[in-house]
């Protein structure tokens, strides 16, 4: 498990539990997607969308090639669809909405608005499994 570089968002705790200042509510605009880092490795980022005036939090990397474009992916019918080979998912839960294509989601994380201003739960990220595999020579 990798967390996020502690450093570059604002830690705030609601009810006990701890969140972070992502960015103000104006920089997610409507039908599109907003990429953030939380760390040098490549896995460590999550896609903001907004949709119908409410906001979701995915795993920015699709997993069907390791692209980092989720945020730059058409949205509709509550689905982000990955720019470059066309995996759908649902924004409400992660989930690849064509099994056929693939069983594996997108992480789904909690962002909510809050006095003009983004939360997201606190990130953890697990490196994959493809990443951590021994290099045979």
């Amino acid at each position: 498990m990798v967390t996020y570089d502690k450093t570059k968002y604002k830690e705030v705790f609601i009810e006990g539990k701890k969140y972070l200042v992502l960015c103000p509510s104006d920089e997610i605009f409507e039908g599109k997607g907003k990429k953030f880092h939380f760390g040098d490795e490549f896995e460590m980022q999550i896609a903001v969308f907004r949709y119908k005036g409410n906001l979701f939090a995915l795993n920015n990397i699709c997993p069907h090639r390791h692209i980092d474009r989720i945020n730059d992916g058409i949205i509709k019918d509550g689905y982000v669809m990955c720019p470059e080979h066309g995996w759908t998912y649902s924004l409400f839960t992660g989930e690849n909405k064509y099994q056929k294509q693939g069983r594996k989601g997108l992480k789904k994380f909690e962002v909510f608005e809050k006095n003009g201003f983004v939360y997201i739960e606190e990130p953890i990220f697990e490196i994959p499994k493809w990443k951590t595999l021994p290099i045979i020579e």
